[in-house]
């Protein structure tokens, strides 16, 4: 059975597991699959933010055995490299993640709200769509940022990462702005909070063109 996982595209996937062929085949939705009902078992949300951010130090560290592995191929001794040396990453140095992160946090009390008072059968699709990509943006902006800072991979690979996970990005952003417009007109007492959460997704839209490495103290 195992012979039969083929790698994860991981940076250009965008999770949606239920609307690929190869999901069967595939280690990403694998361990996405192990991930969410080890969160159930525990009795747990696996979409609460502090669970999520738990989540998502997983996806840091596990990056940074990605590094060191990668780094290993290309013939450089992490042994004798001090761990200091391998940058530790704080995602929220960086403009982009946190408006990445203000749009999950108040994109999930939104999503908490409609799900205690119900979600009208009109918008059920979009309301999917809105908050599928509320989790998907935030991980994958701290998944590019995270490799900002490592020298380890080489300058090609690097952009060719960076492209994969900012097409994903991009099409996250596009998606939830327009399930959101499409939420508004159904959604009036949540009108204001809408209008805010596209409004923050035409800033990141913004930043990303701008430059996505621009740091809090750049500014």
């Amino acid at each position: 059975m195992a012979d039969r996982i083929k790698p994860g595209p991981y940076n250009y996937c965008d999770y949606r597991c239920d609307r690929c062929e190869e999901k069967d085949n595939c280690r990403v939705y694998k361990d996405n699959e192990e991930r969410i009902l080890q969160h159930y078992l525990k009795g747990e949300d696996p979409n609460d933010p502090d669970i999520f951010l738990n989540d998502l130090k997983e996806i840091f560290s596990k990056t940074k055995e990605m590094i060191k592995k990668a780094a290993e191929e290309q013939g450089i001794d992490l042994e004798e490299v001090p761990d200091e040396e391998i940058p530790e990453v704080d995602p929220h140095t960086y403009i982009i993640y946190n408006l990445a992160y203000e749009y999950f946090d108040q994109a999930h009390k939104l999503i908490q709200k409609l799900e205690r008072t119900g979600v009208p059968d009109e918008i059920t699709e979009d309301f999917d769509e809105f908050a599928w990509y509320h989790t998907l943006l935030v991980a994958k902006t701290g998944r590019l940022v995270s490799g900002f800072d490592d020298e380890f991979f080489d300058e090609e690979v690097r952009k060719v990462e960076e492209e994969g996970t900012l097409q994903v990005i991009n099409k996250g952003i596009t998606l939830s702005r327009d399930a959101l417009k499409n939420m508004l007109n159904e959604l009036p007492d949540d009108f204001q909070r809408i209008v805010d959460l596209i409004d923050i997704l035409n800033k990141f839209e913004k930043q990303i063109k701008k430059d996505i490495r621009q740091k809090k103290s750049d500014k």
